[in-house]
């Protein structure tokens, strides 16, 4: 999240008053006609025969007249719209969410969502009404209005194939997510069928959607009670003998539906009060995702205005207890540090392995004890006490396999696993954990890890480029960037966010100042103006500290990121990324781009830019936006 996030149809404001600051009066003032409820309109001077084309029978047309242009407009807008309307409300008839409005009303209601479209063949025209009123007669040929249901089948094949990407990532959850939204925009068509460049969308959606949720297996594998009340369940998902990378799930704990997000293959679930007595999970996939609709300015309008199908999504999962798992439960036994069982692998030769060791003990008894011992290190201590407080974590394996990496500053081990639980939004999530550690095996930081399928995506292009150092210090400043947020380290987030470039130095950001004219954006395409998504830090820190204070639960997650590298400029990489959040009041997501220097022995960070959900994707800022001058 950056500074200050505008919706898009306040950004939209934003930037066609600057777009037209430095034209003549006379674009000005045809910019305050520009047509934007319903399509991108384009004004004529010739001269025109309204009853003519109203006549013609190969128009839609409408007229509007008001002491107010624009208003004007509008009125000649929603008499076209209505026209059209009444030509394909009836082949609406199945596709509209039952409501006591008349069908051509829910129509029209759907045809303006067709606002993004790009068709620019509306043609309006002006003329003088008398009594100091305006009169405003727009129309469009009837042949032209199959181009504007042909934009929504082109946005429906652009999402379908983002999906189809998540999914041979066995990214399930966003993979759903995706598909599912293609079939709110299907029904936004008169077609029976939806096709777009020879696939037919509608038997192509449901047998995706249809696909991963038959073949997804949830297995039991362990559990163990963390209290006497409290019951810890870890189930392993597979797809096609395939761990899943991300799934997410409810399950009924008696009372309410309980969201869960499974990662790399393993899901834990807490189990509270009479719900630990369970001998069988309820499961439901998700694959709707309410919370995530404004992701899409056109899926949030229809929601409510479509029907939403719906798939069979539940299964039931037997937990078998073995003989020692029963022993645990019926003596209400709890996971001491002393039981923790550490089998550490690493390539590199590693003589701290058990000052290494016994960090790691010292650190999860803190976190099983909820206590925080580093009275000699002020910065874990209040880190450790924030990520317990905000995250509920406990430690849901006392058997952990963890891999030892060698680093510039020491020694970092990667993946402890732990079920993180936000009461206040019925939500758990399994995430994994990474140790910074020094030359000497003490524990220097700890932050929350990445998808293990990006990690290991990112390892071996490390490894076919000859720069995996660089792609591994992303990764960890990406690391606490998130970990920043979840346990609310407003110092941290504004440097972060800081104006000047930043320099990483081990488990500490520091500010430097850059050359002026160093680094350079062009416009490409349809991207935004750079200085425009550059908001005031000071509103931005200010708003997100009282987030912080106000929101009971803070979750940020990545849907997805690319480490790309600058051709032609050495050491210079381009982070692009979609960054989902969510509280307990309040969520979004959007897309942040980060611009990193390699070529000094401490990286710095050039460019922040934080760009709103609702932008598409030839519109996101990307590494090629930039030219660096150094």
């Amino acid at each position: 999240m950056e500074n200050r996030i505008i919706d898009a149809k306040q950004f939209e404001i934003l930037f066609y008053k600057v777009k037209f600051h430095r034209i003549t009066k006379k674009r000005v003032i045809m910019k305050r006609i520009f047509f934007s409820l319903l399509f991108a309109a384009v004004l004529f001077s010739q001269t025109f025969d309204k009853s003519e084309i109203a006549n013609s029978d190969q128009y839609y047309y409408g007229e509007g007249i008001s002491i107010v242009a624009d208003e004007a407009r509008d009125k000649a807008l929603a008499e076209l719209t209505s026209q059209i309307a009444v030509r394909v409300s009836s082949t609406f008839k199945e596709k509209l969410s039952e409501s006591n409005r008349e069908l051509q009303e829910k129509t029209e209601k759907v045809l303006e969502t067709y606002s993004a479209a790009t068709l620019n063949n509306v043609n309006i025209q002006k003329f003088p009404a008398g009594n100091r009123q305006v009169g405003v007669f727009c129309y469009l040929k009837k042949s032209e209005v199959e181009k504007i249901f042909n934009e929504r089948r082109k946005l429906i094949s652009e999402i379908f194939a983002k999906a189809e990407q998540f999914e041979k990532e066995y990214n399930f959850a966003y993979a759903l997510k995706l598909y599912y939204f293609t079939t709110i925009l299907m029904n936004s068509l008169p077609d029976q069928q939806v096709k777009y460049n020879n696939v037919n969308y509608s038997v192509e959606v449901p047998d995706k959607i249809n696909g991963i949720i038959l073949r997804t297996k949830f297995q039991y594998i362990d559990e163990r009670m963390a209290s006497d009340k409290e019951r810890e369940v870890t189930l392993q998902l597979t797809n096609k003998n395939h761990e899943i990378s991300l799934l997410d799930f409810t399950f009924w704990d008696g009372k309410n539906q309980v969201a869960v997000t499974a990662r790399d293959g393993i899901a834990t679930v807490s189990l509270l009060g009479s719900s630990v007595t369970f001998d069988e999970l309820k499961l439901n996939i998700k694959y709707q995702y309410y919370e995530c609709r404004d992701e899409y300015k056109t899926i949030s309008e229809l929601w409510n205005l479509v029907n939403k199908p719906t798939f069979k999504s539940d299964c039931l999962v037997p937990l078998k207890l073995t003989q020692k798992s029963k022993q645990a439960t019926e003596q209400s036994s709890y996971t001491h540090a002393k039981d923790f069982n550490l089998n550490l692998v690493c390539e590199d030769p590693l003589n701290v392995g058990e000052a290494i060791t016994q960090s790691t003990i010292r650190f999860l008894s803190n976190l099983e004890a909820n206590t925080t011992d580093y009275d000699n290190d002020e910065f874990l201590k209040i880190k450790i006490r924030d990520y317990m407080g905000y995250n509920h974590p406990s430690v849901t394996h006392k058997n952990i396999e963890a891999r030892i990496n060698k680093t510039e500053t020491g020694w970092e081990l990667r993946r402890i696993p732990v079920l993180h639980k936000y009461p206040s939004m019925n939500r758990q999530s399994l995430e994994f954990l990474v140790l910074d550690f020094d030359s000497a095996g003490v524990l220097q930081d700890f932050n929350i890890a990445v998808n293990e399928f990006l990690y290991e995506k990112f390892a071996k292009a490390g490894e076919y480029g000859s720069d995996w150092h660089n792609r591994h210090e992303i990764i960890k400043f990406l690391e606490k960037y998130r970990t920043a947020y979840m346990v609310r380290d407003i110092r941290t987030v504004d440097m972060m966010f800081a104006e000047d470039a930043l320099i990483i130095v081990g488990r500490k950001i520091e500010k430097t100042k850059l050359p002026p004219d160093m680094v350079r954006y062009n416009k490409l395409g349809k991207e935004p103006d750079y200085e425009y998504l550059r908001f005031t830090k000071e509103e931005y820190l200010k708003r997100q500290q009282q987030i912080f204070e106000l929101q009971n639960d803070i979750l940020l997650d990545f849907a997805s990121f690319s480490i790309n590298r600058k051709n032609k400029t050495p050491n210079i990489y381009g982070v692009e990324m979609r960054q989902n959040y969510f509280s307990t009041t309040y969520s979004d997501e959007g897309y942040l781009f980060l611009l990193i220097d390699f070529s000094d022995v401490d990286p710095l960070i050039y460019v922040r830019a934080w760009q709103p959900n609702t932008w598409s994707e030839d519109e996101l800022i990307r590494t090629a936006n930039f030219r660096i001058y150094k």
